[in-house]
């Protein structure tokens, strides 16, 4: 019965996409799987850097529909990942959404935090625009100690 509601979630997720979404879902699970192979063999930086030299940024020019294209960019990130080869991380899934973002003239901060559970130490990445978190809970930040921040180019 769980199975039969999965697939009928799944089926109302895909027809939910529009041909756009499509091909942006494509071109996502493609730098999903960039992304970590650049992140294997080179530091976080310069796959930053490389994926900033294709494109000029531009200032998003309509900021009422800010939060709906963030979280729309999101959930496409989101579904990629989740329907990816292996597990994508929240780091792969924050580089790629920050390039996403900003082909689309939109910055975001790439902020990476640590916090200790039970003698493990935890890590978690995530992007914020506007100091507000994306697919995150408002109070992340507050849940991790801020190891780096890499404030996007204003």
């Amino acid at each position: 019965m769980d199975c039969f509601k999965l697939t009928r979630h799944r089926l109302r997720t895909v027809l939910t996409l529009s041909p756009h979404d499509w091909w942006m879902l494509v071109q996502t699970w493609t730098l999903l799987l960039a992304v970590d192979l650049g992140l294997r063999v080179l530091p976080l930086r310069r796959v930053q850097a490389l994926l900033s030299l294709r494109h000029k940024d531009a200032r998003y020019p309509y900021p009422a529909e800010l939060s709906a294209v963030t979280q729309h960019l999101w959930r496409l990130v989101d579904i990629a990942a989740r329907h990816h080869l292996y597990r994508m991380t929240c780091l792969r899934r924050s580089v790629v959404l920050q390039w996403l973002l900003r082909r689309r003239g939109i910055p975001a901060d790439l902020r990476i935090g640590v916090r200790k559970e039970s003698e493990v130490l935890r890590a978690h990445a995530w992007l914020e625009v506007q100091a507000k978190p994306i697919g995150d809970p408002e109070t992340i930040a507050a849940c991790y100690a801020p190891l780096v921040t890499w404030e996007a180019d204003r």
